[in-house]
């Protein structure tokens, strides 16, 4: 099969194409996929350059998956041949993938790949922050920072399904995707003072900002009392009492009812993420994905989708 990896860190022309054994069922529980649509995530852009150290070479990145089930463990219920499933497991950048069927869940009818594979790690990170890591429940005040951006807008929909009044910010620049949103309130950060308009406005605090350093404006907008989730470090407020979680991967049950509950909400219409760009599961679309990552493109997913 064709997968496309790296023997060396560096931009995205270090990308080649490479002839591999297709993977095979090896435990019980594996399901073997043939690959439909790829999501395109930051941490590859990262791994790829060598932001992380070091790794044994060659490298085969991807890890959010759409697919059709090729092959079933012995022990896999709830799943047939033919199937198209939503799964986070890989490497994914392959024409062929297997991963465990706690991590799988049948696609929406509805639903396109490409819509499908924008919910996978943006998806569980957002849903975990909203429940796992914060507890929303019907009637809380969430104020979700960074809404524009890939886990922040699923967040605010997520919180909107919970019953929450939601808050959300973001940049001038991106103002009409915010109102695109269920938000009851925006923020624009770069025009407006949103740490004193939302002082101790919000039960949930959701840092969704790539770059995680917004711990003073958290500690303004969230109650005494209140939950934050963030990407970003510890929060310590000297004059509140709060829970703080950092947002992280959970076990793979958690990812099962994310992923499950994700497929549900995107199956009645009530959440999708926004595409940027779609293109090709070939070394041109691979390579071409990761540019535009390096470019930090306005908001939206990079997929790649197989012919």
């Amino acid at each position: 099969m064709k997968a496309f990896g790296y023997e060396k860190f560096g931009g995205p022309d270090v990308f080649q194409a490479f002839e591999l054994p297709e993977p095979s069922v090896k435990q019980a529980t594996d399901v073997k996929l043939k690959t439909l649509a790829v999501g395109l995530n930051n941490f590859e852009r990262s791994q790829r350059a060598g932001n992380f150290g070091g790794g044994r070479f060659p490298i085969f990145p991807g890890r959010d998956v759409v697919g059709e089930v090729v092959a079933l463990g012995d022990d896999v219920t709830g799943l047939s041949i033919g199937d198209v499933v939503i799964g986070q497991g890989g490497p994914a950048y392959a024409e062929y993938v297997v991963v465990p069927a706690q991590v799988v869940v049948k696609k929406p009818a509805n639903a396109s790949n490409a819509e499908a594979v924008t919910l996978v790690t943006p998806g569980i990170t957002a849903y975990n922050a909203a429940t796992a890591f914060t507890q929303i429940k019907s009637g809380d005040h969430v104020f979700i920072n960074g809404a524009t951006g890939g886990v922040g807008a699923l967040a605010a929909q997520i919180a909107k399904n919970l019953g929450a009044y939601v808050i959300g910010t973001g940049s001038s620049k991106n103002e009409a995707l915010l109102k695109e949103l269920p938000l009851d309130e925006i923020g624009l950060y770069d025009q407006e003072d949103i740490a004193a308009k939302f002082a101790n406005s919000s039960d949930v605090v959701i840092n969704a900002a790539m770059n995680g350093n917004n711990g003073e404006l958290l500690g303004a907008v969230v109650k005494d009392g209140g939950r934050v989730a963030s990407v970003g470090g510890e929060l310590t407020v000297a004059d509140k009492e709060i829970t703080f979680e950092h947002i992280r991967p959970l076990h793979a049950d958690q990812t099962q009812t994310a992923l499950t509950q994700l497929a549900k909400m995107l199956g009645d219409g009530t959440l999708a993420a926004k595409i940027f760009k779609t293109l090709p599961l070939t070394l041109d679309g691979v390579i071409e994905g990761h540019e535009l990552l390096e470019q930090h493109h306005a908001p939206g997913r990079i997929v790649l989708l197989a012919d």
